[in-house]
């Protein structure tokens, strides 16, 4: 039996408004975020298409008291070829400009990141960030400004495509100096940064975590008075892309469909921080005795939606799987004739590849990445079409999806050449070919994965793997009985199951495990 996970609920509230409508075409993309909120220990609105500039808030250590500054950053990137190693270069800069009204304290940085891309022979990618170039800061608190005199920053990540998610972690070291005043009145503050990310990008949802540890020491002289302090912060961030999808009842009832499906987009970013810094005298000099302070910010977007299309499937009606149908046929993720859909048809393995890949599909790019010439490569050579497999002729109706799976990784055929494409879908293949597409094949033992079900025997030796990584990550579960039933063949309706499962697990679960782990939230 495959876990039912996707409440698609009905009867929601409506809302009275006039809108300005525009006719949109296309696939609702949800927009990669990795960088979006820098690397300065802040957060973003993350807002895209079309813009640069993001709100933005972040946490102030340098006077020993955490202070909040918000305002705007703005992100420009430029991807190029570098001419001699022929490596892609991305070059990134990044604009602040914050303020603090309650502290009567402003904060303007510059900063420029260079990142040279290798790629490996398994398809990952390395990434390795400095500064190429511009690297100002300025923070002013009252009467009080910091300068920044130096800043050595290194960052280096790794991201791992897999044909449906890519998956991103690195870590980042920096240390900043400021000096404040002049001759006898002058100080020097050092904030060493050190920390982890991780994150992943993907159509149903984008999420990059960060966990950065704050080493602040401060010495500044006030005529014949040397005050030194030191204090630690550490600040954890989250920032997620969402989609999610509701079914909508019609209000009237004398209306031509009942009601249907609206795909939402959130952005939210979360910031929590703890911070042990000294408490200081009313002169403003430091004592002996360390103060912790909690705080926590956050940034939402105004969400985006769009109405899908509304299916004619009114021979459903009460069926068990009829809102994991319609959700299915209102993504266009179903293609074929409605009102010829037979829930109790068995699933060939060309109508479900053709369904997994328009469930996964692409990954996105990033929106404020712009290509320079360098890196465009035109040919004015027509590449030969061939197909993967001898039975999938590049004139069928399923090549085009086929041939994309294989290329992506999601299937590998039967080891013959050929792929069966109108072979009758058992449950194994289903399984097999949702855990490759996220790229999760990994996550099995190495020495033989055995699993819970009572019938764990009659599992293909090929997919035993992929059922315990299934199972593990919570796309299937047994029946009543604990049987899996591995060889069954997937119904239309089952097959609708699994796959809103499997988009389901997308859009939240995965998210959960990097949010949940980072951030108490």
């Amino acid at each position: 039996m495959i876990k039912r996970k996707l409440s698609l609920k009905r009867g929601l509230a409506f809302i009275t408004a006039t809108f300005i409508i525009v006719l949109v075409t296309g696939v609702f993309r949800v927009y990669a975020r990795e960088g979006d909120s820098g690397y300065e220990g802040g957060i973003s609105s993350g807002e895209a298409p079309g813009k640069t500039s993001f709100e933005y808030k972040e946490v102030c250590f340098i006077t020993g008291e955490p202070i909040v500054f918000e305002g705007t950053l703005t992100i420009r990137k430029t991807l190029r070829q570098d001419k001699t190693t022929g490596k892609n270069v991305i070059t990134a800069n990044y604009t602040y400009n914050l303020r603090n009204l309650e502290k009567d304290a402003t904060l303007t940085r510059v900063l420029s990141y260079t990142t040279t891309l290798t790629e490996k022979e398994n398809g990952q990618v390395i990434e390795e960030t400095g500064f190429g170039g511009r690297c100002t800061e300025v923070v002013r608190i009252g009467s009080t400004t910091y300068t920044l005199e130096n800043y050595d920053f290194t960052k280096t990540n790794i991201k791992d495509k897999k044909p449906a998610v890519d998956y991103f972690a690195g870590n980042l070291w920096g240390k900043k100096t400021y000096r404040t005043g002049t001759g006898a009145n002058s100080g020097e503050v050092t904030v060493e940064i050190s920390g982890d990310y991780y994150g992943y990008n993907q159509i149903w949802g984008t999420v990059e975590a960060q966990v950065l540890n704050y080493v602040i020491e401060s010495q500044k002289r006030s005529g014949e008075v040397l005050d030194r302090w030191g204090g630690t912060a550490t600040v954890s961030i989250s920032s997620t892309t969402t989609k999610k999808i509701d079914y909508v009842e019609n209000k009237p009832d004398v209306i031509s469909f009942e009601g249907g499906f609206v795909e939402s987009q959130y952005n939210n970013s979360i910031l929590q921080y703890t911070a042990k810094l000294p408490e200081f005298d009313h002169q403003g000099v430091s004592t002996d005795r360390m103060v912790e302070t909690k705080g926590s910010l956050m940034i939402e977007s105004f969400p985006t939606s769009r109405r899908l299309l509304v299916p004619e499937l009114s021979h459903l009606r009460g069926h068990w799987a009829e809102n994991d149908i319609k959700a299915l046929y209102s993504l266009e993720i179903f293609k074929e004739n409605p009102s010829g859909f037979n829930p109790q048809e068995v699933m060939t393995r060309a109508e479900f590849t053709e369904a997994i890949v328009l469930a996964a599909g692409e990954v996105p790019k990033d929106p404020l990445l712009v290509e320079s010439r360098t890196t465009k490569k035109t040919s004015n050579t027509k590449e030969e079409i061939t197909s993967p497999f001898i039975d999938v002729p590049t004139g069928s109706k399923y090549f085009e999806s086929i041939n994309n799976a294989y290329k992506r990784g999601m299937i590998s055929g039967r080891g013959d050449g050929t792929f069966a494409p109108d072979d009758y879908l058992t449950t194994a293949d289903a399984i097999t070919i949702l855990v490759k597409a996220l790229g999760l094949e990994g996550l099995a033992p190495s020495n033989g994965a055995v699993t819970v079900f009572r019938d764990s025997d009659d599992i293909p030796r090929y997919a035993k793997g992929p059922v315990y990584v299934a199972h593990r990550i919570g796309l299937v579960m047994g029946d009543d009985k604990g049987y899996l039933r591995p060889n069954e063949y997937l119904t239309k309706a089952r097959a609708a199951v699994i796959i809103n499962n499997f988009i389901d697990y997308m859009r939240n679960d995965l998210r959960k495990d990097y949010r949940e782990r980072i951030v108490n939230y």
